[in-house]
């Protein structure tokens, strides 16, 4: 693909055309909105959760955009900074309310502007759930690789499922595993992590 810095300039509506034609442009939008995005989830939780939580909320927002977008019937009606923020701030308030989690935060001050980097809209309440990746071998391999790690027991199994679909925080998991702090969890989940993706990538390759 050319250098995406000439591309840098492209409207959101440019970019999103670009992006189903090639996976590779929304590299773009992910510099484009990372920072605003995280500002946006640090001033929500009040410091409550850490930017590598953040981090990984932001990360599934732009898989979750990307999955709407490679079906085919995506209409992107706001910026995407907008609709980002919007996922993040609806994964947040699931994460806040299971963690029974306080902040300063007042969700009533809503606002869609495109040229607000803090923008969003309530109304958009995409998720990972909603995605349907059941017929993907990507998604396969990963779930036979999950059924071989709960075969052979350990801790990643456990682990690993409850971050992603029980969506526990890091505090969470460092009080359920009896784990020092939640740097030790971090690393205890990206090496199951790794485990996991080496698992799944022999199985797409047999």
């Amino acid at each position: 693909m050319a250098d995406k810095n000439i591309f840098s300039n492209l409207t959101d509506q440019e970019l999103l055309v670009k992006i189903k034609q090639n996976s590779d442009y929304l590299g773009i939008v992910y510099k484009r909105c990372k920072t605003n995005c995280l500002g946006f989830m640090r001033k929500m939780t009040s410091g409550k959760i850490s930017d590598y939580e953040l981090e990984d909320v932001f990360q599934d927002a732009n898989i979750i955009l990307y999955e709407k977008i490679v079906k085919g019937d995506f209409v992107l009606t706001a910026s995407f900074q907008t609709y980002l923020n919007s996922v993040c701030r609806f994964q947040l308030l699931n994460t806040l309310e299971k963690s029974k989690l306080t902040t300063d935060y007042e969700d009533n001050s809503e606002d869609d502007d495109d040229e607000n980097p803090n923008g969003y809209n309530s109304s958009i309440t995409d998720s990972l759930d909603a995605v349907d990746h059941s017929n993907e071998p990507q998604f396969l391999a990963i779930e036979t690789a999950l059924e071989k790690m709960k075969a052979a027991g350990g801790h990643c199994y456990e682990l690993l499922t409850l971050f992603w679909y029980h969506k526990k925080s890091m505090n969470e998991l460092t009080t359920e595993f009896g784990y020092t702090n939640s740097d030790t969890t971090k690393n205890q989940k990206a090496k199951c992590q790794k485990r996991l993706e080496k698992i799944a990538y022999n199985e797409l390759n047999q």
